[in-house]
């Protein structure tokens, strides 16, 4: 039998005892309900599709902006290039000429005459001042009376001498008839006795004159000695070339006097030039005889010349006080000679002095200040499309300005010497040279 379901299908009747006005209210509540859910889910489809269109419009100006070209650099280049990379010691010296030497008075004399003229070139053995000393003129006019008088003195005792000897031979040839008188009986003991006596006399008085021989012939010879020292001295005032040279500086005139050491001129050869310099003591350690030299006269457009280190000191100078009351840093005297004369230095001028201590010939040289430092040294490049890159490099020789590339770059690469302040560069970045126009 099967169920009877219409009456299930059948609309419920509220119970009679059910108020009519409690439907209409629930329904009332209902549709407000209902009212309320719609107005929410609108303003979540509004909300969501804001949110919607504000993330696609970020996302479209964040794909703009990451797309956008980079802007453009404004850099300066410079092309690499060949060169000489030089470690150098600088410092300043003083013009002097090869023997160069001022001579000095050799006591208190007075000029008696200058023979020569400043820049004067003169020969070897050349007289070039003529000094007059009068004490020393009158020593040796007393010294020449003194040589004359022991001259005479020796040649009167030389001819003492020859008669002592006549009378000893005399006497001699007195004894010896004497004797035979005496064998044959013709003279007595006594007169005997008297003639040996007489031979004893002359000996003895020759052999004096032997001694007062000597004697004068020392006091001669003393004599020679004293007016050959005093000639020498006189010499001394005749002031001669020693080698062949150029007058550089006469400091006195005819008439004057001067002084026992007083400096009286100064010569040098020309074939030679010379810097005498001062080194600072931490650079002196580092430079060796023969090492290359460029000498420049201090100012602009200075001309250069070659020359070598011919020594260094093997002491350093003890330090003076200056003006300040300070002492002056220790130094090392140093000497260069020139390759070859320059003709156009001045003795006692200053010129500027660099020492090459280090070479490194026709290397790829750029400013130290090209290069950057990472976890390896890199310089940067202009591209040929106009973009920055890093070129790594491998370093060779520094100097204070200058540094060798050995590998990583190739003469003519533009590289950027120095970066403006401010600027940071990545690979690709667009460069443009100042006052050029960006690419379109």
């Amino acid at each position: 039998m099967k169920p009877d379901l219409s009456s299930d299908l059948e609309p419920q009747q509220p119970p009679s005892d059910f108020p009519e006005n409690t439907s209409a209210t629930g329904l009332g509540l209902l549709e407000e309900d209902i009212d309320s859910r719609q107005r929410r889910g609108v303003r979540w489809i509004i909300g969501s599709g804001l949110v919607l269109l504000l993330g696609l419009g970020g996302w479209f100006a964040y794909q703009k902006t990451l797309r956008a070209p980079a802007e453009p650099v404004s850099v300066a280049t410079i092309p690499a290039q060949r060169g000489d990379v030089e470690v150098i010691v600088t410092g300043s010296g003083v013009v002097e000429l090869g023997g160069q030497q001022t001579f000095k008075a050799p006591t208190d004399v007075t000029v008696e005459a200058v023979a020569v003229n400043e820049r004067q070139r003169v020969a070897k053995g050349e007289v070039l001042l003529v000094l007059r000393d009068r004490n020393l003129q009158q020593q040796l006019n007393q010294a020449r009376v003194d040589v004359q008088k022991s001259r005479n003195t020796f040649n009167r005792e030389r001819e003492r001498i020859q008669e002592r000897q006549g009378r000893r031979a005399r006497a001699q040839e007195r004894v010896q008839e004497s004797q035979s008188l005496l064998d044959q009986g013709f003279i007595s003991e006594d007169d005997f006795r008297g003639d040996q006596n007489a031979l004893e006399d002359a000996e003895s008085s020759l052999r004096d004159a032997e001694v007062d021989l000597a004697n004068a012939e020392l006091e001669l010879r003393n004599d020679e000695l004293q007016l050959q020292t005093l000639q020498a001295q006189l010499a001394d005032t005749r002031i001669v070339a020693p080698f062949d040279a150029v007058i550089l500086n006469v400091l006195v005139n005819p008439g004057d006097g001067v002084q026992q050491e007083g400096e009286l001129l100064t010569i040098g050869d020309p074939t030679q030039e010379m810097v005498r310099l001062q080194l600072l003591t931490l650079d002196a350690q580092r430079v060796r005889p023969n090492m290359p030299v460029r000498v420049s006269v201090i100012g602009p457009n200075a001309r250069t010349f070659a020359g070598r280190i011919a020594d260094v000191a093997p002491q350093a100078a003890a330090p003076s006080a200056n003006n300040s009351g300070r002492n002056d840093p220790t130094t090392v005297e140093a000497r260069v000679v020139l390759d070859a004369p320059s003709q156009t230095l001045i003795p006692g001028s200053d010129v500027s002095v660099e020492i090459i201590l280090e070479r490194s010939r026709n290397a790829i040289a750029i400013p130290i200040t090209a290069v950057q430092n990472g976890d390896s040294p890199y310089v940067w490049v202009r591209g040929e499309d106009g973009t920055a890159q890093r070129r790594s490099v491998v370093l060779g020789l520094q100097s204070v300005e200058q540094v060798e590339i050995r590998s990583g770059l190739a003469p003519g690469d533009q590289i950027i010497p120095v970066l403006p302040s401010g600027v940071t560069l990545t690979p690709g970045t667009p460069l443009t040279a100042p006052g050029e126009a960006p690419s379109p």
